[in-house]
């Protein structure tokens, strides 16, 4: 995998990944749910179908799917966050996965996948509160427990299906991509330590704020740094 040649952005400054999928998949939502014209919808529906089948699947394997993120993502990443050779640079990869599993999300929905502001963890925790099963927690754990790319994935899309369910729960994609970029590096498990402790604390910090809270921003929503 390439790597980024991604400098460190000022404390007040969105990552250009957090931004990138953001703005993206905040478009596509709003498209998809019929938010905007009926040719945008049935435009964002069909990138959403074409999406969700390259799931768990690397880019490279994939060229006309990544050709389309590379389309799609507006803000484009910068240059210092692009590969250079025949495989994709962590942020690449991550908009991909990141999207990916957006568009899973998103299969019949009626309300958002995206929500600025809530992490994956937090989002896993709410379904486990959710639901008499007591086979979320273990899925979760098992995804915490996996240390390869595929493996991960394979756990990350049978949650997020679950998330999509008749109470769908929506999450933060933009922080998810920063997530799943770290993830693909050398240090991996401070973000898995922060999503296994999420599952646990999240709901309960959701149940404590006012339901008048506002509406995190881009940089808000940038707790760790992003590369």
């Amino acid at each position: 995998m390439s790597a980024d040649r991604t400098p460190q952005p000022s404390p007040n400054q969105s990552p250009p990944l957090l931004t990138a999928i953001t703005v993206t998949v905040e478009r596509l939502q709003d498209d998809a749910l019929g938010r905007g014209t009926e040719k945008s919808r049935q435009q964002a529906r069909a990138t959403l179908s074409r999406l969700r089948r390259s799931v768990g699947i690397r880019p490279e394997n994939d060229p006309l799917a990544w050709q389309q993120v590379i389309d799609l993502l507006m803000p484009a990443l910068p240059e210092d966050h692009l590969g250079t050779g025949e495989s994709p640079s962590p942020s690449e990869a991550a908009s991909f996965d990141a999207l990916s599993l957006f568009a899973l999300h998103m299969q019949g929905a009626q309300g958002p996948a995206h929500r600025r502001g809530r992490s994956f963890g937090t989002a896993i925790g709410l379904l486990a509160d959710s639901r008499e099963s007591k086979s979320i927690r273990p899925r979760m754990d098992a995804l915490l427990s996996a240390r390869e790319h595929a493996s991960r994935m394979q756990h990350a899309r049978s949650l997020v299906t679950l998330l999509r369910g008749s109470q769908p729960i929506p999450f933060d994609y933009g922080r998810f991509a920063l997530d799943l970029r770290t993830l693909a590096g050398p240090d991996p498990d401070g973000v898995l330590l922060r999503w296994g402790r999420d599952v646990v604390t999240g709901p309960r910090r959701e149940r404590s704020r006012a339901d008048g809270s506002s509406t995190p921003g881009l940089a808000d929503t940038a707790t760790h740094s992003a590369h």
